[in-house]
């Protein structure tokens, strides 16, 4: 398996027919009476990728500490993910914000539920626990 991240384009995305989350789809949150794109977007990616981190940069080029030390992790366990940069777009992270009720980046998603930022996927990874999520 390669760890090599698969860019998203967080807008403009054609719809997939199977969530990689078995079919769960992302709760989102209803809109006020107009339809947001880049929330379904972002609801959408959730859902047709086993594992998705949202981040600051991008895998090759990590923006911060925080978002390096995730890609790290994934990529020591050869994990596949796919990697959204949050940063072209403030609403981007504002949307993401609303659907995982996360304030922080990185969030690391598996299997359509958030497993929490930097910190969390640390102890998860000293602990064994993000290579038996990742499986």
């Amino acid at each position: 398996m390669s760890s090599q991240p698969e860019p998203l384009p967080m807008i403009g995305r054609e719809p997939h027919a199977a969530p990689a989350n078995g079919g769960e789809p992302v709760a989102v949150a209803p809109a006020a009476e107009q339809s947001n794109p880049i929330r379904d977007a972002i609801a959408e990616a959730i859902n047709e990728h086993k594992v998705i981190l949202f981040m600051k940069g991008t895998p090759e080029a990590p923006a911060c500490g925080f978002s390096a030390r995730t890609v790290a992790m994934l990529q020591s366990l050869d994990a596949p993910f796919a990697a959204v940069d949050v940063l072209p777009d403030p609403r981007i992270r504002q949307e993401l914000s609303a659907i995982s009720n996360w304030p922080t980046i990185p969030q690391l998603f598996v299997d359509g539920e958030l497993l929490g930022g930097c910190d969390i996927v640390t102890e998860m990874y000293e602990s064994g626990e993000l290579a038996q999520a990742l499986l």
